[in-house]
């Protein structure tokens, strides 16, 4: 009976050998700057790349319209795959720039909900969407519907399905009945009587930030009312959070706006050290009555460093040129003033060198906490594993650290791709122990047939370091399975049993009712996720195949081929079963949006293959199908060739995904 399985390895940490980091050349290092004497801009060229090739000197830079020279220039990589990104072009860049990482992002989408009509908000709900499909898994997100409810509290989390659910809640507030009326009255202000108390203005949990931010509202300008107002709420609240944050926000016009008004809002925005991205949906604005204006919107934008857009017919197409914006922004640290820090706006001009190039910045230079980029030569991050872990260094447990040669554009390439799919899986599996799937899987070998019903999860028992797939069948071909309950006791609630022999039994039952011809306990959808892991990396060389157009995304493939023995894989005489295969991998993400895994041992094949579908609900990628083949070379006759023959294959289709738990980092209340 042949047996594939996979073996218990003991854990021995070695960081991917591709990410290691030596020191390089001496370049120059990000720095936390004084309060006012930094911002964040956005250079792109053309094709909307951002240069690696900047340096302070190809920058001139104006407050209040006097020069102000600029001390230092940092590239900053953003959101998956960040730390990689900067360590691998702070090795290949030879100017002056400076590349730091900002590993994990603050995203808000903001719905203005008064200027669209009711029963007409899908280009709102659609774009929002495909914003949060193209975000990192450890990037945290929340939605914001205007107006706001009473108290309104803002829940900063890594998961997605509490932002998706209230995203679908969005209504409009214009009744389509008052567009008919020629004699219809204009909307009234949407008033929030307490955006003048400073006590409203509060966290559920304050987190302190490197000084102060003094209030930036000049004098003379009159309180921002209606959709404004609400905004202006949700910055204040939010200005104390560390970082630096994107407002993305979804509007069909402001309601007769003051100019006064759009401008203290934007300083509030940059006060905060927010950019403020607006997404024009369409909305009744040719309506003498109702009176949208989406100019102000544009000025929002430009003045907080932002950018204005409209969906248009292909919002998917809009958000992917945002998505990769996002991935990149420059600190500029200029020479400090006394005037700096007095809490007033200075009106902040820059210009850029260098043809075909275009840049946004804030309209002012004003006090705003250092957003804490990570260095490119500092330790790698792991955003997966929540901010009280402690960082861990890229060369830990291993002598392969980058090369002093700079790596080329295709090895670099192979960097990011891995980096970002680390962080991927490493959030992954996190989230996705949230998760119970129902399978059903079909199995036929050699005209026995067997039909599973099951939960599948993965588990973490006590005291165990990794993840493990669990099937917990609970119907055989129609039949009942009895003794389900003891079993799960057995596994999850015996006490006194070592972990090794734990998961070894996890893993046994979930292989329980295979059909025998093959042993094994390596079908399961989430299987290859195993060889993902920091333990284990080292033992499989990785190359980039190309790309595919797979899913609606595009997508790397990287193959993998195990190198190192004792293999994770054996027979079961405990006999090394290499192992190989590849993924696809969403280029911006590093979502996984199909695996596949070729065994082969003795003229026994085996191939397993898995494709993900993207579940709007949840969120995240999900296991859809998983199909396996068994084959054999076989001779039927002394003269006859061998040939393949068939012993063993089955389908596994996933539905009905249900979430049990949702993790929530940071809490702040938006006053009403």
């Amino acid at each position: 009976m042949r047996r594939w399985a996979s073996a218990t390895l003991c854990a021995v940490f070695a960081a991917l050998a591709a990410a290691g980091a030596q020191q390089p050349a001496p370049a120059p290092q990000p720095s936390a700057a004084p309060p006012g004497t930094s911002f964040d801009m956005m250079v792109v060229d053309r094709e909307g790349r951002a240069p690696d090739n900047l340096g302070p000197g190809d920058l001139t830079v104006s407050v209040d319209g006097r020069p102000r020279r600029v001390v230092a220039l940092r590239r900053v990589s953003r959101g998956p795959g960040a730390w990689t990104d900067a360590a691998t072009r702070q090795a290949r860049a030879a100017g002056l720039t400076a590349f730091a990482a900002e590993p994990v992002r603050n995203v808000i989408l903001v719905v203005d909900q008064a200027g669209l009509v009711r029963g007409e908000e899908r280009v709102a709900v659609t774009t929002g969407r495909a914003l949060l499909d193209r975000l990192g898994m450890a990037d945290r997100l929340a939605v914001v519907l205007l107006p706001l409810p009473q108290d309104q509290m803002l829940s900063l989390a890594t998961e997605q399905p509490v932002a998706r659910e209230l995203l679908a809640k969005t209504a409009g507030q214009i009744d389509p009945a008052v567009l008919a009326r020629a004699d219809a009255p204009g909307l009234p202000a949407l008033g929030n009587p307490m955006a003048s108390d400073p006590e409203r203005l509060r966290e559920a949990e304050p987190v302190p930030v490197a000084a102060p931010v003094p209030e930036m509202r000049e004098p003379d300008a009159p309180p921002p009312a209606g959709t404004l107002n609400e905004l202006a709420g949700l910055l204040d609240a939010i200005r104390t959070v560390p970082g630096r944050k994107v407002i993305a926000f979804f509007s069909a016009g402001l309601v007769s706006p003051v100019p006064a008004q759009v401008s203290a809002v934007a300083a509030a925005a940059v006060a905060a050290r927010a950019a403020i991205h607006v997404f024009a949906v369409p909305g009744p604005r040719d309506d003498a009555v109702l009176n949208l204006q989406v100019a102000p919107l544009e000025t929002l934008a430009r003045s907080t460093g932002g950018a204005f857009v409209s969906p248009g017919r292909n919002p998917e197409r809009t958000i992917a040129r945002t998505a990769s914006e996002l991935a990149v922004c420059y600190v500029v640290e200029l020479e400090p003033a006394v005037t700096d820090a007095d809490g007033k706006r200075h009106t902040l001009r820059v210009e850029v060198a260098g043809r075909g190039l275009s840049v946004r910045a804030p309209a002012w230079l004003m006090p705003s906490a250092d957003p804490g980029d990570l260095p490119a030569n500092a330790a790698a991050p792991s955003p997966a594993a929540g901010p009280e872990a402690p960082a861990v260094s890229p060369g830990a447990g291993t002598k392969a650290t980058r090369p002093p040669e700079a790596p080329s554009a295709r090895e670099a390439e192979l960097q990011l791709a891995m980096a970002r799919l680390v962080d991927y899986v490493e959030a992954y599996e996190r989230q996705y122990s949230g998760l119970v799937a129902e399978e059903e899987y079909k199995q036929s070998s050699r005209g026995k047939n067997v039909r599973l019903r099951s939960d599948y999860l993965l588990v973490k028992p006590d005291k165990a370091t990794e993840w493990v797939s669990f099937r917990d069948v609970y119907e055989v071909d129609g039949v009942v399975v009895r003794d389900r309950d003891d079993r799960l006791k057995r596994l999850f609630l015996e006490p006194g049993l070592h972990v090794g022999t734990q998961l070894q039994a996890v893993r046994d039952e979930s292989a329980r009712y295979n059909l025998s011809m093959v042993e094994r306990n390596i079908n399961v959808p989430l299987f290859l996720l195993r060889f993902l892991q920091s333990e284990n990396r080292p033992r499989f060389r990785f190359r980039l195949a190309g790309r595919r157009q797979v899913a609606g995304v595009e997508a790397w493939r990287i193959e993998f081929e195990e190198r190192v023995f004792p293999t994770i894989i054996t027979d079961n005489q405990g006999r090394d079963v290499d192992a190989k295969g590849w993924f696809l991998v969403d280029e911006l993400t590093g979502a996984i949006v199909e695996t596949a895994l070729k065994i082969e041992e003795n003229g026994s094949t085996g191939d397993i293959k898995v494709s993900f579908r993207h579940d709007p609900a949840l969120g995240m990628w999900v296991p859809a199908e998983m199909t396996e083949l068994y084959q054999a070379m076989t001779q039927r006759s002394l003269s006859g060739a061998p040939r393949p023959e068939t012993f063993v294959e089955g389908t596994a289709r996933y539905t009905n995904y249900r979430r049990f738990q949702v993790k929530v980092d940071e809490k702040v209340v938006i006053p009403k």
